[in-house]
């Protein structure tokens, strides 16, 4: 005999998904951001730890659950950087050295592309 259970419909996706999931990837950055550029206070080697090692690596981190949670990866790359610029702009007043901002970029834009990547291969299953 079949089940009597009835089948749960389809999840309905949400249209502005992607707005929801940049929205907290901006704030998660930017709450992340914010001790990154307060660790100044800890001396120059720890502050060159983070801005040039743990920033590139929350961008990333970043991009890449971004892009898997349905942002485009165009797009993903963006938050990382930008709210390292916005956070030391707000704990210091002036903007931050402009190369570890440029790595974050630059690696949020690897991460974003590894999620893209990672889609695309389960699409495929």
């Amino acid at each position: 005999m079949k089940s009597m259970q009835k089948k749960a419909p389809p999840r309905k996706r949400s249209r502005l998904r992607w707005l929801w999931v940049w929205l907290i990837q901006i704030a998660v950055t930017l709450l992340i951001a914010l001790p990154i550029s307060l660790s100044l206070w800890l001396g120059g080697a720890v502050h060159a730890v983070c801005m040039w090692g743990l920033s590139p690596i929350l961008g990333f981190i970043s991009g890449l659950i971004a892009t898997r949670r349905g942002l485009l990866n165009h797009a993903a790359w963006i938050a990382p950087p930008a709210m390292l610029f916005v956070g030391y702009e707000i704990s210091w007043g002036y903007p931050p050295p402009v190369g570890p901002v440029f790595l974050c970029g630059f690696i949020s834009l690897v991460g974003a592309a590894t999620g893209e990547v990672l889609n695309q291969r389960q699409k495929k299953k």
